[in-house]
């Protein structure tokens, strides 16, 4: 009995798992222990803990319910021995269970569980600040360089939109948009959407002329009004640029409350050989 008992516990245990210390678990006739985890318990092993009938055992009872079990001592003779709990997470909490003078009846595991699980999440939130950090600084660079295109853009009733600059990382592209505001109303960006559209290829039917991508925007300026007789240099971080040279990159700007609606054509050609970040910034050395 004992061997299949061993074999079927192995084959619980098969695969990949995550094994966490109870420490020593210690109960009495008089203070039972109350074990509690994050997930339903699948089973309970303990080493030396002989059955004496149903339901009972010579050195420690063990009542399992859900995500709990209750443990009592009943020999104060009981010998200290391992005791093992697989849980319904796969997860795996091990321990020692002995009989003393202990009073602590009450042993919460889920607080350990919540306090991984919030270390995990604060690595994955310092991490992407760290990233976002490191996109701002990178855009504040491109917005801060000379302009390097000047017949990259629109000029239609009294305003002028300009793709001034336009860098590459690893990861994103980067552009400096300067709107120039010659009327006396002011502008409002209600949106921009950038698109790589790829124009008709040898095999395409007639009605797939052009197949159209939506580029995700990362990060964009917080400045959405361009004032009458204004200037404003826009910043915006997406997806890098990924078409081929057949492709163009399609910037649309809107304004819903008016006719300023342009869209600005930049060819796969010229999007291909944009500079790239090489020196490393200051955040990139942490």
């Amino acid at each position: 009995m004992r061997n299949i008992l061993l074999t079927v516990f192995l084959a619980f245990l098969a695969g990949p798992v995550t094994a966490q210390n109870m420490g020593v678990i210690e109960v009495n006739k008089d203070f039972t222990a109350t074990l509690n985890f994050t997930d339903s318990i699948v089973f309970i092993v303990v080493g030396n803990n002989p059955s004496v009938g149903e339901n009972r055992n010579k050195y420690y009872d063990i009542f399992q319910n859900g995500k709990n079990c209750v443990i009592r001592g009943n020999d104060p003779l009981s010998p200290e021995t391992s005791i093992t709990v697989k849980l319904d997470n796969e997860k795996i909490w091990y321990g020692r269970l002995k009989y003393g003078d202990s009073t602590k009846i009450f042993y919460d595991f889920t607080s350990e569980e919540v306090r991984k699980i919030d270390q995990k999440k604060m690595k994955e939130v310092v991490s992407v600040e760290s990233n976002n950090s490191k996109m701002r600084e990178r855009l504040n660079s491109v917005l801060s360089d000379k302009v390097e295109y000047s017949s990259i853009g629109k000029v239609e009733n009294g305003m002028t939109f300009q793709i001034a600059n336009i860098k590459n990382d690893d990861n994103f592209t980067y552009f400096k948009l300067i709107v120039i505001n010659n009327t006396g109303s002011d502008y409002n960006i209600d949106g921009i959407h950038f698109k790589v559209v790829e124009g008709k290829r040898k095999g395409m039917k007639k009605n797939e002329a052009k197949i159209e991508q939506r580029i995700k925007i990362e990060f964009e300026s917080p400045i959405k009004v361009v004032s009458a007789y204004q200037k404003q240099e826009l910043g915006y971080v997406t997806e890098r640029f990924t078409g081929g040279k057949d492709a163009s990159l399609i910037i649309q700007i809107r304004e819903l409350k008016g006719t300023r609606n342009p869209i600005i054509n930049i060819s796969g050609d010229k999007m291909l050989n944009v500079k790239v970040f090489e020196q490393k910034l200051l955040s990139d050395e942490n």
